[in-house]
């Protein structure tokens, strides 16, 4: 037993032996964990150091603070002392102002608001332009936009000023003047029936515009610093008046724009034409006809087009042989853009080629006709080779040997001869009874000549040859060439395409000039078929009228036969119903019926003084028919629009035309109801003053009165009623009451102004004056 305790005891030594040995995993762990705390140990020591350090500043720090908020408390002490001691009053304006300033803060704010929560109703928080919208100009709106604006406002009021003050007391006594003269030179309705040749003899004013364009030319070249724009975007000098400038036609414009450019241009795509095609062969055909069409599309068709026709021409053409392969590899050029860009091309050139052969063959001297000179057999063979690609078809071609058989003359058989070796079996294949003609005359031209050359038994040779339809006959004959470029053709035109047969015949290609081309859309034209009869017709007016009356009427403008045949009859009827007999006897058509108001307004226009013969015309044609009512209305509303480019003697003699129309019923014064009256212009605002006081000043106060009656009662014009009333007492009472030397007629016009405006106050009339 003992023995066992005492093992027992030394296994339990052991074992705490073997507890107490630690691995080295153990160790280095223990290690690690010693290091960290050494580490920390170190950096909290360290720390300590410094918050002592930072403790003692900031200590330091708050002891400075203490004095200075010290000090501030002793200031706040004083200046509170001293506020004390201040009034009231004083401090309670500084509260008002602060409370203004944000009640106009927060007002704003408001505004701003109700602007978004209105742009949303109106969808222009999504319009991304800045202009104004269309829905505003026609409410009006934009006036109000434009008036928001300092500047336009100064110019709006300096423009106001000048008319109400400097100019329109000068202006309002010349209208009065003219009225007044107008009212005591009135012409009865019995002598109107016989006025006098002589007194409307026709004297337009061009030395006038003349002067008044130069003036103006003047008064611009000089002024342009003076020089302001208006709201409009026109153009006003210091005292208000518009600055017209000379109208330039857009064709002037932009040919004196663009010679030199132009010039520059084409001789720039000559020499890039040129160089391409004298680099033109079979190899490079694909490339070459890609930057031919580049060319095309970037340009001019019609310029390129003439550009390649005379070029060619010029390269191929010459009195010497040109080889037939360079001519068959220009015309295959020519067959590829006439598929590629279209039929025009090779119509354009075929049409040059013939009118060049028709030339030389019936208008040159014998020189070009001449054996030697090979100018026209080289034509001949473009125009065969053309064929051969099937530019054109088999007709032109038989045509022109016809043309050339009716010669049959040496140098006829040689083109003859070169045609039917070139296209020869071609043309058997497309016509053989046709070819079966030209043998028979040929054949017949040859028995009735009375020299038999070696070129006539040859060419006769070659015509049973191709009858027969054998080439070997034929010498020096070998079309391999021709049928390998027709083949390769095919592979340079693009896909869905085609060289289209252009069927035209040689009278067509001739007469293109007279006839036009039927092969572009829109240029054909059936031609003068009955020209005799027109050139009679020339002839009878030009025996009718005088070649004076003419020319003034090519002066005028009058650029028609119908406006023409007017003009003449208003300058040499012996009076008004002459001259309304003779109208009537033109039988004019409703469009041709407007001419006649057109002539009679622009010859009463131009008139040096006013000349009433064109009135009295005008009234009795709306008495026969309500058509040239109607025209006149139209016409004058056309006029409204172009008043600036009238002179004051037109603008006078337009307002007394339109007067003597209203008296005499002719027109009715709601024509005017087109003016804007919120928005007139000067010359407009004259216009209207003087057919105004023309009217009012009248001495049959009836008929006066009856103008107006026919605008009082309708509630559609009611606008235009109380407009009426506004002007007549704005623009003609109050300057009446300003004159001094016209006070005789002051006292009329405010009687017949105060019975229009009786009559034209309604129920619904709202102004009163």
């Amino acid at each position: 037993m003992g023995r066992i305790q005492h093992k027992g005891v030394l296994n339990t030594k052991s074992n705490k032996s073997k507890s107490i040995q630690k691995t080295r995993k153990q160790l280095r762990k223990e290690k690690r964990q010693q290091k960290k705390i050494s580490r920390a140990m170190f950096y909290q020591k360290k720390k300590s150091k410094n918050q002592s350090d930072q403790i003692l500043e900031i200590s330091r720090i708050d002891n400075d603070k203490f004095m200075k908020i010290k000090e501030k408390i002793n200031t706040k002490q004083v200046l509170s002392t001293q506020k004390r001691q201040k009034p009231k009053e004083e401090r309670m304006q500084k509260n008002v102002k602060k409370q203004k300033i944000t009640q106009l803060k927060q007002a704003n704010l408001d505004e701003d608001k109700a602007i978004k929560q209105l742009e949303k109703q109106l969808k222009l928080n999504k319009r991304k332009s800045k202009s104004v919208p269309k829905s505003f100009i026609s409410d009006g709106l934009d006036y109000l936009l434009d008036f928001c604006n300092s500047e336009n406002r100064s110019h709006i009021v300096e423009t106001e000023k000048q008319l109400l003050e400097t100019g329109l007391s000068k202006e309002f006594e010349e209208d009065l003047n003219m009225a007044i003269e107008q009212s005591d030179g009135k012409i009865s309705s019995e002598e109107t029936d016989t006025i006098n040749i002589k007194s409307k003899k026709y004297t337009p004013n061009e030395e006038e515009e003349t002067v008044n364009e130069k003036s103006n030319h003047s008064n611009t070249s000089d002024g342009n610093e003076d020089l302001w724009e208006d709201i409009y975007g026109r153009q006003r000098d210091k005292k208000g008046n518009i600055v017209l400038k000379k109208y330039v036609p857009p064709a002037v414009r932009i040919a004196s724009n663009n010679i030199s450019s132009d010039s520059e241009k084409i001789s720039r795509l000559k020499k890039q034409m040129k160089g391409i095609l004298n680099r033109l062969a079979e190899q490079n055909m694909h490339t070459i006809a890609n930057q031919v069409e580049e060319m095309y599309m970037s340009n001019s068709r019609n310029c390129m087009n003439v550009m390649l026709s005379t070029l060619m021409m010029e390269s191929i053409v010459a009195p010497i042989v040109t080889p037939d392969r360079l001519i068959c590899e220009h015309m295959m050029l020519i067959a590829i853009l006439h598929a590629n860009v279209g039929t025009e091309v090779g119509a354009h050139f075929l049409l040059t080629i013939v009118k060049k052969l028709h030339h030389i063959l019936f208008t040159t001297m014998e020189e070009s006709h001449c054996v030697e000179n090979k100018e026209l057999d080289n034509i001949i063979l473009i125009i065969s080779h053309l064929y051969n690609f099937k530019v054109y078809g088999h007709r032109l071609l038989y045509q022109i040997l016809e043309k050339l058989a009716a010669k049959f003359t040496e140098k006829e058989i040689e083109l003859i001869l070169l045609i039917l070796k070139t296209v020869g079996f071609q043309l058997r294949k497309d016509d053989p009874i046709a070819l079966k003609e030209l043998i028979l005359n040929l054949q017949q031209k040859a028995n009735n000549a009375t020299l038999e050359t070696s070129r006539v038994k040859f060419m006769l040779d070659v015509l049973l040859a191709i009858k027969n339809n054998n080439m070997s006959k034929i010498p020096q004959y070998d079309p391999s060439w021709r049928e390998h470029l027709k083949k390769i053709v095919k592979s340079f035109i693009h896909k869905g395409n085609s060289v289209t047969q252009f069927n035209v015949t040689l009278e067509d290609l001739l007469e293109a000039d007279e006839r036009g081309k039927w092969w572009i859309v829109g240029s054909a034209w059936s031609g003068l078929k009955d020209i005799g009869k027109l050139e009679k017709n020339l002839e009878d007016k030009k025996q009718k009228y005088s070649e004076d009356i003419l020319e003034l009427a090519r002066k005028q403008r009058m650029n028609t036969d119908v406006r023409r045949d007017i003009f003449c009859i208003l300058m040499t009827a012996e009076d008004y119903l002459d001259a309304f007999e003779k109208i009537h006897h033109l039988s004019l058509k409703n469009q041709q019926q407007r001419e006649v108001i057109y002539v009679i307004l622009n010859c009463c226009i131009q008139e040096k003084k006013f000349n009433p013969y064109y009135a009295v015309l005008a009234q009795r044609l709306c008495d026969s028919d309500r058509k040239y009512q109607l025209t006149i209305q139209y016409a004058l509303w056309d006029k409204l629009k172009i008043l600036d480019d009238l002179n004051t003697k037109q603008l006078t003699n337009l307002a007394k035309f339109l007067t003597l129309l209203f008296l005499g019923k002719g027109l009715p014064l709601s024509v005017l109801k087109v003016i804007q009256f919120m928005e007139l212009d000067k010359l407009t605002m004259r216009l209207v003053r003087q057919i105004m006081l023309g009217i009012l000043l009248h001495e049959n106060e009836e008929a006066c009165l009856e103008v107006f009656g026919k605008i009082s009662l309708s509630p559609k014009l009611q606008t235009f009623r109380e407009s009426l009333r506004l002007f007549i007492s704005h623009f003609l009472v109050k300057n009446v009451c300003a004159a001094e030397n016209l006070q005789e007629y002051s006292e009329l016009l405010k009687k017949r102004a105060g019975l229009v405006d009786k009559l034209l106050s309604t129920r619904e009339s709202k102004l009163i004056f």
